[in-house]
């Protein structure tokens, strides 16, 4: 899809400092500026950030280090502009109009980000309608996470009713609201739902593994010197699980010729249609019809099992990994 004009503009004031960004427009109506800004902030909604994703995961590593370079935190950079181009007096108006403007075009998106679990939390003793209208606007990767998070009789009816045709404009709006507020009370109560320092943590370590051995090498030397702690955590999130189906074929193929099937059997226990097409997609017929005979044999696995033989996979790519041998095909979750 094209970019508007309007998009390329809110992209490129969002690669600057809202001061300098305020400059810009300053000479602009306001009814411009209000249509830039909720541009900006839709941007900042979907996950758009200053720069590209390499430039923000580099600020983020930077951050981790304690080495500050003055970023803005995303929901404030909307109002340093305005404040800017149109002074304090006229601020808090034009925001509440420019969140107006966005919640009209899009219900759901400054919630569309929410992590999963809180979402879930969100949804408690909600109805199956309402469930099946928020996972139906959620990213699909996202909408199952939240499904398995859902109870039983919640998730069957909750899937029944994303079948049963998109909800009106109005009901769309209402139920946003709704669960828009049940995020900020738990918010407010403390509850995020994601381990934020394990995701920064996460960022970092992708980061760095996509560096050139040597380089990532030093960089987490340097790491080690301040906190060991950090550099151990860093090694352990550049593979976890989730990045098995974005892995590049070959590195895949050669770790899975040393997994015993009953093993990895286990280890595909419940894990997402993707991974497991990716996986069998890179096994030999053979050993494929192994898999699926030692699946039929097991009867109900430990949840600590599975964790087990996972993370012995990981191990294995790990060392690739460390030996700059680990490839991707795409940009693994974060």
């Amino acid at each position: 899809m094209a970019l508007t004009g309007m998009r390329k503009a809110a992209m490129l004031l969002l690669s600057l400092d809202p001061e300098t960004a305020a400059d810009l427009v300053k000479s602009a109506g306001q009814d411009t500026i209000k249509e830039i800004a909720a541009e900006i902030a839709c941007l900042e909604a979907e996950g758009g950030s200053r720069g590209s994703v390499f430039a923000q995961s580099v600020r983020e590593f930077l951050e981790l280090l304690g080495r500050s370079q003055g970023s803005t935190p995303r929901g404030e950079f909307v109002k340093r502009m305005l404040t800017g181009a149109v002074g304090s007096e006229h601020t808090d108006r034009l925001l509440a109009e420019v969140n107006q403007m966005v919640h009209r075009r899009d219900p759901f998106l400054a919630i569309r980000s929410a992590p999963p679990a809180l979402m879930a939390k969100a949804l408690e003793g909600e109805s199956a309608r309402t469930a099946a209208v928020v996972l139906s606007e959620l990213p699909p990767g996202a909408s199952a996470k939240v499904l398995e998070l859902l109870e039983e009789p919640v998730r069957v009816d909750a899937v029944r009713g994303m079948t049963a045709g998109a909800a009106s404009p109005e009901a769309r709006a209402r139920v946003a609201d709704v669960v828009r507020a049940r995020l900020e009370a738990l918010r407010r109560r403390g509850e995020t739902g994601v381990d934020e320092h394990r995701a920064k943590i996460r960022k970092t370590a992708v980061l760095l593994r996509g560096l050139d051995a040597s380089v990532r090498d030093a960089l987490l030397e340097g790491v080690a010197e301040k906190d060991p702690d950090t550099r151990d955590g860093i090694e352990q999130l550049m593979v976890i699980w989730e990045d098995v189906a974005v892995l590049a074929d070959r590195p895949l193929q050669d770790v899975l010729r040393n997994i015993d099937s009953r093993k990895l059997a286990l280890a595909l226990v419940d894990a997402d249609e993707v991974t497991v097409a990716k996986i069998r997609s890179n096994m030999s017929e053979r050993a494929t019809a192994m898999l699926d005979e030692e699946t039929s044999l097991l009867s109900a696995p430990k949840p600590n099992e599975i964790a087990e033989v996972r993370e012995a996979i990981l191990e294995a790519l790990r060392e690739l990994n460390s030996k700059g041998e680990l490839t991707f095909e795409e940009q693994p979750p974060t």
